[in-house]
Parts: C-alpha cells; structure tokens; sequence
C-alpha cells in the first residue's frame, strides 16, 4: 500500500513539474490584434498529440472565441515545442475568412490563452491585452549588439527593434573571425525583446557577426523581407538573410 500511495504521489509530483514548467510566448504582457502564433516549450514530448479540443482563446468576459485557433498543433522536430496557430484566413486581410469574420483578436481587450487538455497536467492559462495591429517588418540593422571583451566567456547581448518570435532564439547565430559559427547557448530575454549568447568557449579578439536567418520573423508572422500582409509572402525567399558585423576588442 504504501508503495502504492507513493507511486501515486509521484506522478501527482511528475504533472505539477511538467505544467509548471511548460513555457507560454509571446511571453510578455500583451500581443497585437493580428497575431498569428502562439508557442509552447515542454520539459519533454508528450506522449500524444495535443487535443485541440481543450486548448481554447477566450475574451475579457471569460467566453470562447469561436474559429480563433486552427485545429493543427505543430510540434517541432524534438516534441518539445508546440505552435498553435490561429486562423490565418481571418489574420490575413484581403481573404474571404478575413472579410467575413475578422480578426479575431480585438486592440483594446484582453484574451486569455486556455489548455486543459491532461497531457499538459493541470490547466494552463495565459493573459494578454491585445494591441493594435503589428505590421512592420523586425529590422536587425537597428539592433544595438554589446560586444564582451576577448579572453571572457560573458554574454553577448543583443538588444531588438521589437519582439520576435520565440522560434527566433534558434534563428540567430554567432560566426567568428575564422568564418565558422561559434558553439554556445542562445537565449531570447525580455519578452523577446533581447537575445543572448553565452559561448562555448571563451572570446578571441577580432571581427564577429551575428548571423540572421532568412526564417526570422514576429508573432504576427512578418519577416524582414515580407510582411505577412503581402501577397505571396509565405513563399517569398529573404535572401541568405543578414549579417550584423561587431569587433570583440583585447
């Protein structure tokens, strides 16, 4: 009995750590009226796919948006992340969904992301207020990069014009003086808002860049060479993406 009881007590143990370590972005306080995804981090895989069925938006008084959410979970290669997509018909102006329903986020309200499904443990809840529509493109040219000194292995720091997806922690990369990527981890910081990266191995004085992937883009799924309002902007290609050059100094 007592086996048992503890068995039982484990894995009560096992799904407050999984809910309370699952990871909601956008993470900071609001997101704007066109927002196209919403991400998920998980300690580990599920161990099935994630029920649409219980993963609901809801309004400021606590009701179901109807039609908000596509009813197709991403998970990535890992099972560690989740996207969660919202309509991208009624995102997207222009297009009969659009035309018909609207967005079905509204600048001004607040919406309140819900998942009850029991592979995720207790239900898990999220609040933002909702903005005003985001169109702009992320620019790198306007990040502002602080540079560590050579012979430390502190951070790089990288300060954004506006928040990025969180998928754009893995999206940015480090490529030293010798041309090759620098081994080390990266970490998206601020909502979002700021990317560090802690190297491997401490830095060696000379020229460095930081490296952009095409693939970059915002919660409202616009890339630096695209908007998500333009026509074709899905298969529009960005190019090799950008390189933001910094001098690590002895």
């Amino acid at each position: 009995m007592k086996h048992g009881r503890a068995a039982v007590a484990l894995a009560l143990l096992s799904i407050d750590v999984l809910a309370g370590s699952v990871q909601v972005f956008p993470s900071g306080p609001s997101v704007p009226e066109n927002l196209l995804h919403i991400e998920l981090r998980l300690p580990m895989p599920l161990s099935r796919a994630l029920d649409m069925r219980h993963v609901t938006l809801l309004d400021a008084a606590g009701q179901v948006l109807p039609g908000a959410l596509l009813d197709l979970p991403l998970p990535s290669a890992d099972g560690r992340r989740l996207t969660l997509l919202l309509h991208p018909g009624r995102v997207k102006s222009g297009l009969v969904a659009h035309e018909q329903l609207g967005l079905a986020l509204k600048a001004g309200d607040s919406v309140t992301l819900r998942i009850d499904d029991p592979a995720l443990g207790p239900a898990l809840r999220k609040t933002w207020q909702v903005t005003a529509a985001d169109r702009a493109a992320p620019e790198p040219a306007r990040w502002r990069i602080a540079a560590p000194r050579a012979g430390s292995a502190a951070a790089l720091v990288v300060r954004l014009d506006a928040p990025v997806s969180a998928s754009g922690e893995g999206l940015m990369a480090v490529r030293g003086p010798d041309g090759l990527r620098l081994a080390g981890r990266p970490q998206l910081l601020d909502a979002e808002t700021g990317w560090r990266f802690v190297p491997a191995q401490p830095w060696v004085a000379g020229r460095h860049s930081l490296m952009v992937h095409p693939d970059l883009e915002d919660a409202a799924g616009n890339r630096a060479c695209a908007l998500f309002e333009m026509r074709g902007n899905s298969h529009q290609a960005c190019g090799e993406g950008q390189a933001l050059p910094f001098e690590v100094k002895p």
